[in-house]
């Protein structure tokens, strides 16, 4: 019970000093106002629009698109119309700068399937920079592209500021939205853009250089969970999404809904992370634990218990010490409550909000979703587990080798296991699946052995198809009776006898070469 103890302690005592640094950054935020003031050079934008029978909201949305103050020649907007039934595309028209993609397969597709198959369709395209993805039902400003831009000129990868209407009638909970909608943008989300730290990225509002997309091969926004994954993802490569609160929009608020990744979910994905923590990477290291870090006042509540307790009885750390933590965590909050511009009633109402989302909380602790799972019988939370083994040939460039690649997808994480005969190598877990067999091949390689598959080929390409793993590709070898124009499409763990083998290059150092 003491070491339990003793670790929490540590845990809350770690958190104490990373917030009150957060506190004292966000007291002078010049950097954030002082990027708007900086004059950069118009690059061509292109913003994604996606509606399913939502025509208003998507008119409104276009109109505000054309009063912008960027040059109209310097952006496109694309709208996605995902099988409308509500006659959009007998009232939107191409124009110069506007684009449609009109799905009507009598298939709803879905927001992110849909996104991917217009990125595909703009892979070739060299004049768009960087993309803007904003949902129809926001409100933006005249210079809304204007400050993506500048946004955009600091960092591949930019979250934006969302900004509730009010109204005079708000129930209590919608007012508990706000409070805590405002003290997050105000504090939180601009003390980490301060420090360069990660914010989660949303297709609801973030802008993205195109490159940066292609590089990566995936833009996976399906769900909180998954957006939660590609933000990793970003920090992992070391551009973390950053969060820039000029480039903002705004939503009605019975729009607005508070998301977050589950408990569960960010317990599971820190886990698979622990054994990339050994890296010089330390915005991805923050990233990683900042998954597992407390709230605010839930900190403060267990640091308040620990000095009552080490008034009165034995423990590792002294009163001094506990109380000067305690402190720094206190008067952090309260810098955090006046960066937050919170009037005295919406701070009362942030207190309320533990208890307003107790209900979530509950549901998605482990031991509570243990219980669903295996005594309530719960089928929809069983662990995903997907298994696909293909044969393959392995070879030192004298002989070839048959063996046996298991490709492994569990709860969202992917892994990869090279058999042959009884030996066996395998990658760590991965994000995607791509980065698992990018693993395995760097540890055969270092055997003398080179897989001869798809994914280590010259002649190979991946393609944006919408899933997260990027397991598609093409294969641009002129095979004998091959017709030059048709298209050779393939997948990552292919064996072909005409595989060439490449120099893989990493992810970061790619895009730092193009920058």
């Amino acid at each position: 019970m003491e070491l339990i103890l003793n670790l929490i302690y540590i845990y809350i005592g770690i958190f104490s000093i990373y917030f009150f640094c957060l506190a004292l950054r966000s007291i002078s935020d010049r950097k954030i106002l002082s990027m708007k003031k900086y004059a950069v050079n118009e690059q061509f934008l292109c913003v994604i629009l996606y509606s399913h029978n939502n025509f208003e909201a998507l008119k409104r949305t276009l109109q505000q698109l054309r009063e912008q103050t960027y040059s109209a020649s310097k952006f496109i907007v694309y709208v996605i119309l995902d099988n409308c039934s509500d006659r959009s595309e007998t009232y939107i028209s191409e124009t110069a700068n506007l684009r449609i993609l009109n799905l009507d397969d009598n298939v709803t597709v879905g927001k992110d399937q849909a996104i991917s198959i217009l990125l595909e369709k703009l892979r070739d395209d060299n004049t768009i920079a960087s993309y803007i993805f904003l949902d129809t039902n926001r409100f933006i400003e005249k210079d809304f592209i204007a400050n993506a831009n500048i946004a955009l000129s600091f960092n591949p990868v930019v979250s934006g500021n969302t900004v509730i209407i009010e109204n005079n009638n708000m129930s209590f909970t919608e007012k508990i939205k706000i409070a805590y909608n405002k003290y997050q943008n105000n504090f939180v989300r601009k003390a980490r853009s301060l420090f360069g730290l990660s914010d989660i990225v949303s297709d609801e509002l973030l802008a993205i250089r195109k490159d940066f997309v292609e590089k990566i091969d995936a833009l996976d926004l399906k769900n909180i969970n998954t957006e939660l994954k590609y933000s990793v993802l970003t920090s992992s490569l070391g551009y973390p999404c950053l969060y820039a609160p000029y480039f903002k929009s705004y939503i009605k608020l019975f729009d607005f809904n508070i998301e977050h990744p589950s408990l569960s979910y960010r317990i599971s994905l820190f886990k698979q992370c622990l054994t990339k923590l050994l890296t010089f990477n330390v915005k991805f290291i923050e990233h990683i634990c900042s998954l597992i870090a407390p709230s605010g006042l839930v900190a403060i509540l267990l640091s308040l218990g620990y000095v009552f307790f080490s008034a009165k009885y034995y423990f590792l750390f002294s009163f001094i010490v506990v109380f000067t933590l305690f402190s720094m965590l206190l008067l952090g909050f309260s810098i955090s409550l006046l960066k937050s511009e919170l009037s005295a009633k919406e701070i009362l109402f942030l207190f309320v909000y533990p208890i307003y989302s107790i209900g979530h909380i509950l549901d998605n602790i482990p031991p509570y979703r243990f219980l669903k799972k295996y005594i309530f019988k719960d089928n929809n939370l069983k662990n995903d587990i997907q298994k696909y083994t293909v044969k393959v040939i392995a070879t030192n460039g004298k002989i070839d080798i048959p063996c046996k690649l298991d490709l492994i997808s569990e709860n969202s994480m992917a892994k990869v296991i090279f058999t042959f005969k009884k030996k066996k190598f395998t990658s760590n877990k991965q994000i995607r699946m791509v980065e698992a067999l990018n693993e395995l091949v760097s540890k055969l390689n270092d055997y003398g052995f080179q897989l001869k598959i798809c994914y280590c080929c010259e002649y190979f390409s991946s393609i944006v198809d919408g899933s997260k793993n990027m397991v598609q590709g093409e294969c641009s070898f002129e095979f004998k009776d091959k017709i030059p124009t048709d298209t050779l499409n393939t997948i990552l763990w292919n064996s072909c006898s005409a595989c060439k083998p490449k120099k893989f290059v990493s992810v970061i150092d790619d895009i730092r070469h193009n920058r």
